[in-house]
């Protein structure tokens, strides 16, 4: 059920039906089953989510309904309505509480919004995992809140990766400017950091704003800092959906090819735009990796298995040498980018 496999391209279509029903049904509370009577069944797992009309978490839940599939346990997804959508996404993980789940994975909007309705899953010793966005462990402690392990990306390695493509890009010493996501996102943060070490003493960070993960107010910041810094060179940005805006945004200052863009994600928008000779480089995140190896280790915790507290998904530097490539394997790894199951 948990053997170690090339994660192939298994997006298929009944689980994108799925993912798209689920999505223009608003998540509601009637996705969960009704509660059960007994206890946990290691059949069922739950996954709370952040919006599914977002790319990134799109192919999160893609990836963990192909695995559910192919290991044969069900999944039922609930998500919230937007990113900050704290309340919303804590009423819906309430509903499922109750309703004899196996093992519960979490993408919460704030490091604490889903500590309440986890309390009573931990209080049964049913798995937690929590996926992407860490809890804030300190305060789970105070809560009686045990989470069993995290699944996700080091948001400073990808940070850092984005400053290595951006060195490859420009010339040392050049401008270049950062346009982040929500100011106070914890990923956020750790992304902007990675990249500002990894640059520090080689490139001219000029300026930073905040674009709320918004991808028209990353074209209008990325169209205000063309205006004002005309030497610029370059934009990294955490978000690939923010990516896409800064690009348009150079295009019509009429400097394609003469400014780099750089976003973590490598969305498939992204992915294409550098088969087309627009974006030169993304950081792929592989948010489609992260949802499989979440049901990865809840197969493994409910079997009873010692499984690592934190396990760190892989981040590939995409460019023209190998856009086409990961683009065919599209959201999985591409050809050869070997992912074990670390749950096994």
């Amino acid at each position: 059920m948990t053997r170690t496999t090339r994660i192939g391209a298994v997006a298929t279509a009944a689980v994108t039906a799925t993912i798209l029903a689920l999505a223009l049904a608003g998540c509601s509370d009637s996705a969960a089953p009704a509660a059960s009577g007994g206890g946990a069944s290691k059949s069922k797992i739950a996954l709370v989510i952040k919006p599914l009309d977002n790319t990134y978490f799109g192919a999160m839940a893609e990836g963990a309904q192909a695995e559910a599939k192919k290991a044969g346990v069900d999944l039922t997804v609930v998500a919230a309505e937007n990113v900050t959508d704290d309340s919303g996404q804590a009423t819906k993980l309430n509903a499922l509480v109750t309703a004899g789940y196996g093992c519960y994975i979490v993408n919460p909007t704030s490091q604490t919004n889903l500590l309440t309705g986890l309390v009573p899953v931990s209080q049964a010793g049913t798995p937690i995992v929590n996926l992407d966005l860490p809890i804030d462990l300190s305060a789970a402690k105070d809560a009686g809140v045990k989470v069993t392990t995290y699944v996700g990306t080091n948001n400073e390695t990808a940070g850092a990766a984005g400053g290595k493509a951006m060195l490859s890009l420009v010339d040392q010493g050049s401008q270049v400017a950062l346009i982040g996501g929500l100011a106070a996102d914890p990923g956020n943060i750790a992304r902007l950091a990675g990249f500002e070490k990894e640059v520090k003493g080689k490139l001219d960070i000029t300026q930073t704003v905040a674009a709320d993960f918004d991808k028209a107010k990353a074209k209008s910041a990325a169209a205000t800092i063309l205006i004002a810094n005309p030497d610029i060179k370059g934009f990294f940005t955490p978000s690939g959906d923010m990516a896409m805006g800064i690009q348009q945004a150079v295009e019509e200052a009429g400097k394609k090819g003469k400014v780099a863009v750089v976003g973590i994600d490598g969305t498939q928008d992204q992915l294409k735009d550098i088969v087309a000779g627009g974006q030169p480089a993304a950081i792929e995140q592989f948010p489609y990796l992260m949802g499989v190896q979440s049901v990865q280790a809840c197969i493994a915790a409910m079997d009873g298995k010692d499984i690592p507290s934190n396990v760190e998904t892989p981040v590939l530097i995409v460019d023209s040498k190998n856009a086409q490539a990961a683009l065919d394997a599209f959201p999985a790894p591409p050809e050869g980018f070997e992912v074990p199951n670390p749950f096994k």
